[in-house]
C-alpha cells in the first residue's frame, strides 16, 4: 500500500471516529437518562404508597391507560386498567393507617419506552383496625415513558418464598 492510499485510510478512519464517537456517547447519554428517570418513576410510587388518601397519589404515578395492571401480595385476581385501579387504590387505602414500605436490592432494565424493575419491598404496616403488619415481598414494576415521563404501568408483588 502505498503513501497515499495510507493516508486516505487513516483520515477516512479518523473521520468515521469523529462521527461516531459523539453519536454513541449520545446514543450513552439516553439510557442513562432514562435510568434516572426510572429510578426517580420507582422513588415517587413508594413515595405514592405511602400516602394514604382516596388514590389521587397513586393517580399521579400510574399511567392512566386502559391496559395498566396491578397484582398485589394477596390478590386472587389481576386489576386491569386505570378506571379499576383507581377504585382499587381507593378502597385498598380505607384499610390501613400506615404503610411505610421500602425499594431494596433494585434491578433495572431500560429498552426503549419501557422498563422494568425487580426487587424487595419491606417494611411497616398497620390497618385501622390496628392490626400491624410487615411487607416483605418480591415485586415487578414495569414502567412506560410516555409524553416524556415515565409512569408505572405494572405492580406485581408476590409474598417471598419461605
Amino acid at each position: 500500500m502505498n503513501r497515499r492510499s495510507m493516508f486516505t485510510l487513516i483520515t477516512m478512519a479518523v473521520a468515521w471516529l469523529g462521527i461516531a464517537l459523539p453519536a454513541s456517547n449520545a446514543v450513552a447519554a439516553q439510557p442513562a437518562a432514562d435510568m434516572e428517570g426510572v429510578k426517580a418513576a420507582s422513588k415517587a410510587f413508594y413515595a405514592a404508597l405511602a400516602v394514604i388518601d382516596d388514590g389521587e397519589a397513586m393517580a399521579k404515578v400510574w399511567a392512566h391507560t386502559p391496559y395498566v395492571t396491578y397484582v398485589g401480595p394477596r390478590a386472587k385476581s389481576i386489576v386491569v386498567g386505570w378506571d379499576a385501579q383507581k377504585k382499587y387504590w381507593a378502597e385498598n387505602n380505607k384499610l390501613f393507617s400506615q404503610r411505610n414500605v421500602t425499594l431494596s436490592d433494585q434491578q433495572i432494565h431500560v429498552n426503549g419506552n419501557l422498563a422494568w424493575e425487580m426487587g424487595q419491598e419491606s417494611g411497616p404496616t398497620k390497618l385501622k383496625d390496628g392490626k400491624e403488619g410487615k411487607a416483605d415481598y418480591i415485586v415487578t414494576n414495569v414502567y412506560e415513558k410516555i409524553g416524556g415521563r415515565w409512569l408505572m404501568v405494572s405492580h406485581h408483588v408476590q409474598p417471598k418464598p419461605q
